[in-house]
């Protein structure tokens, strides 16, 4: 997660494709992040000022634009029930619970005021099963990291029969080892920041770490303490000795993927960018430019090497070409709810999708078209579990999903000070997929 994306509560969904050229010398057009956000915002106003068919009309225009976006649909069935309209608040309420969120109409204010409509009942019902747990068989935990450090990203490195932990408080990298005890990895690095996703190129040597400066990983320094510099770390993967910076001024480093090239890709969360570091680069490079997306997250590369898939947590899963930026929002099944997806991982034919930017909070398994370029099937793996909370990152090995299930973040504010003297602790989790 990046400068905590869990604020960003919902975004675009996914619907038909909308591809975005690179093309600088045209216009920009706005996209449809940006039209969603303008629709939303007048109908929010219109329905403040007490003008609900104007309002109706703009939250109608923007859910055209993005289907299936949970914020929206609750907007419109509170406006719809202010509207004496219940047979539409009612729908638009189903969607909200076949898409999964779990909520409850009778604790809403305006919702609750429907409790007599014959289909208030089962619509209960319908929310009271996104409620049930999901997964509990599947999952075990392999460690618990004590202390308030802020666990955000694992990596595998198998010549060495061990697991790298990135940590945003902690500002460092530890080994985490078979039997779950953490040593120290990351050497001294000066002005370092929390560090975020990690990614091991074990052809190469080396580890390719985030680091960005974070509100938990400033919070606390002296005034005059040099402010950490946004950047992609290389690490020697034997003994972490930081082998090169490669800055990355103005962006907001979260996740980082490797391709079979050895082209790196670091994704920029709040500034929407992606950025690459091409074999034998000394500086990053954009690939796609800020704009289009609103917050990217995870990211895989797709099977044939061709395009990264990439989670952008306010308008769910883009396609993005390597060689020309070219972006394309991936469609969806009708009642995919793929918002607030921070990490992605894949098992080489099938996506898994770690969801913790709506309730419940989900593991996800996608399965694609031939071609990567549609979504046509989302699966709950596991879902409304204690060891789920905040979860980040990781990755398929041996038909197993490890990953950070609980990284902190709830832990601390938004101005990155610990909420309790005692964090609740991270967690690694195992996922068995099939």
């Amino acid at each position: 997660m990046t400068l905590f994306a869990s604020l960003v509560l919902f975004g675009l969904l996914a619907g038909e494709p909308t591809q975005v050229a690179q093309t600088p010398d045209a216009p920009a057009a706005e996209t449809d992040l940006a039209a969603f956000r303008r629709l939303r915002a007048e109908g929010m106003a219109a329905a403040a000022g007490d003008d609900l068919t104007t309002a109706a009309a703009r939250l109608a225009e923007a859910d055209g634009r993005n289907p299936n976006h949970p914020g929206l649909i609750l907007l419109r069935a509170r406006v719809a029930a202010a509207s004496d309209r219940p047979d539409e608040a009612l729908a638009q309420a189903g969607r909200l619970a076949r898409v999964g969120v779990a909520f409850d109409p009778a604790a809403d204010r305006t919702l609750s005021t429907l409790s007599d409509h014959p289909a208030f009942a089962p619509l209960l019902e319908a929310f009271a099963a996104n409620r049930a747990p999901i997964g509990k068989e599947r999952l075990s935990v392999v460690a618990t990291v004590s202390g308030p450090v802020l666990v955000e990203s694992v990596a595998r490195d198998a010549a060495r029969g061990r697991w790298l932990v990135s940590q945003v408080r902690g500002r460092t990298v530890a080994v985490l080892d078979e039997t779950g005890g953490l040593s120290p990895f990351l050497d001294a690095v000066p002005d370092i920041g929390g560090v975020l996703g990690l990614a091991a190129d074990p052809r190469a040597g080396v580890l390719w770490a985030a680091t960005a400066p974070v509100p938990p990983a400033v919070h606390g320094l002296p005034d005059d303490a040099v402010a950490p510099t946004p950047a992609l770390l290389q690490i020697d993967l034997a003994d972490g000795r930081l082998l090169a910076r490669y800055p990355a001024p103005g962006a907001s480093p979260g996740d980082v993927v490797v391709a079979p090239d050895g082209t790196v890709y670091l994704a920029d969360s709040e500034g929407g960018a992606i950025l690459a570091l091409a074999p034998g680069a000394d500086a990053l490079a954009p690939l796609l430019a800020g704009g289009v997306l609103g917050s990217p997250q995870g990211m895989v590369v797709t099977p044939d090497g061709r395009a990264l898939i990439v989670a952008d947590y306010a308008s769910s899963l883009w396609r993005i070409e390597r060689d020309t930026g070219a972006a394309t929002r991936l469609p969806a099944p009708p009642d995919a709810a793929l918002i607030g997806i921070d990490g992605l991982a894949t098992d080489g034919t099938r996506l898994i999708a770690l969801q913790n930017g709506m309730t419940p909070q989900r593991v996800l398994r996608l399965a694609l078209a031939g071609g990567w370029d549609r979504i046509e099937r989302v699966e709950t793996l596991a879902a409304n579990l204690p060891e789920i909370e905040e979860p980040t990152t990781g990755l398929v090995e041996n038909g197993e999903l490890v990953f950070v299930s609980r990284s902190q973040w709830s832990d601390f504010d938004a101005q990155g000070a610990a909420r309790t003297e005692t964090p609740g602790p991270g967690l690694i989790a195992r996922l068995r997929l099939d």
